[in-house]
């Protein structure tokens, strides 16, 4: 394999983190009596989270390019 990722898989893979973001949310809202505010917060916390280790691994490997 040589590493990349085609157009169609980051659709996909973007359309199912948001199917599950909003099923999550409708589960925490109407089953576990969550406010919108408590849900909106945590995935706020969540997504600066995940988006802070994405960054510090893209950031953190050694470039391959000679300098």
């Amino acid at each position: 394999m040589d590493g990349r990722v085609d157009l169609l898989t980051i659709i996909i893979a973007v359309g199912a983190a948001g199917f599950i973001a909003v099923t999550l949310g409708c589960v925490a809202h109407y089953d576990f009596g969550l406010s919108r505010e408590q849900i909106r917060s945590d995935a706020m916390l969540a997504a600066i989270l995940i988006a802070a280790l994405v960054a510090i691994d893209f950031l953190g490997k050694k470039s391959d390019r000679p300098k």
